[in-house]
């Protein structure tokens, strides 16, 4: 999924990769999310709803409760580790864009790999901790 969602495109990216309709959702929140009430969070025409409603959400998506507040402006986003820090300027270098260009959701190791080979390969030092003292 895209970074920095916005709740109406999370919501509906959600609903969509679960092949859920909107009165499917309304169901299994057991009614206390209407499809109609749905569609307008989706379409982003209602403000971020109750903590709770998307708690019910979670549960039907599969998703961190986390997930949500956080696309509804409740929580603030985690600080990135000093390996997603590391990894995202690989990334801004325009020297090094060969097979770095994999899914965004790779693990923290599959990260590291990256960093450390862009590393080796540069003399250029963006990690504080090696690997085998962590």
């Amino acid at each position: 999924m895209p970074e920095n969602d916005s709740l109406p495109t999370l919501l509906r990216e959600l609903r969509e990769r679960s092949s859920l309709t909107l009165r499917e959702v309304a169901t299994l929140t057991g009614g206390s999310v209407s499809n109609a009430y749905l569609s307008q969070l989706e379409q982003g025409h209602r403000p971020s709803p109750n903590p709770r409603i998307l708690t019910e959400l979670a549960k039907v998506y599969r998703v961190s409760v986390e997930r949500l507040f956080e696309a509804a402006g409740y929580v603030d986003a985690p600080e990135p580790s000093e390996i997603d820090r590391a990894y995202e300027q690989v990334l801004a270098d325009p020297k090094f864009r060969f097979g770095t260009r994999g899914p965004k959701d790779l693990s923290q190791d599959a990260k590291r790999m990256f960093v450390e080979l862009y590393e080796q390969t540069t003399g250029k030092k963006l990690l504080n901790v090696d690997p085998d003292e962590a």
